[in-house]
């Protein structure tokens, strides 16, 4: 029994740990399909419950990283798929401004609006095209790594990288909101 006990707290720590070192990150991966930060939220949390139920199950075949990343896009995508989803009305918006006091509010109004219009034409991407931009720019990670993510192939990533960078240049040359 106290061997159990052991086990247990060894795994809560471990799962604390992990959870403050991806945790902003599974939120905002998950923000990037779902475009709700409260439902981000959410999933991030069930992300974190599942890893840990299936804590003795992970093989390591991957890193910590790549595994709870799948989970989020499994979750994401289930979630996408949901009744609930088709009720929700998306409310927040991607982009926020750090106040920085050595910037004008007249510039700083500006930055805003500019990173705003941005995350409004990311976000309007087509799914897949959407979630390879947000990786590779957002979250900074190679196209190797998008690739095991999304388990595409390296030649798929850099193709929908290279759609999506051009569906964005195609809205913004239109400045079109809403050309979908």
């Amino acid at each position: 029994m106290e061997e159990t006990m052991q086990v247990f707290n060894h795994k809560e720590i471990h799962l604390e740990s992990v959870m403050n070192q991806y945790g902003s990150s599974i939120v905002k991966l998950a923000y990037s399909y779902v475009k709700d930060f409260n439902v981000a939220e959410d999933i991030s949390q069930e992300v974190f419950v599942s890893y840990f139920k299936n804590l003795d199950s992970f093989r390591g075949e991957s890193s910590v990283k790549t595994y709870l990343y799948r989970i989020a896009i499994n979750k994401c995508k289930d979630y996408l798929k949901s009744w609930n989803y088709r009720r929700v009305q998306l409310s927040e918006m991607f982009g926020r401004v750090i106040a920085d006091p050595k910037i004008s509010p007249e510039h700083a109004l500006l930055e805003k609006e500019q990173q705003n219009d941005l995350a409004d034409h990311v976000l309007a991407l087509p799914l897949k095209y959407r979630e390879v931009v947000f990786l590779f720019y957002y979250e900074e990670l190679s196209m190797k790594d998008i690739s095991s993510f999304l388990q595409l192939n390296l030649s798929t990533v850099k193709t929908r990288l290279s759609r999506g960078k051009e569906l964005l240049r195609m809205r913004y040359m239109e400045g079109g909101k809403g050309n979908d």
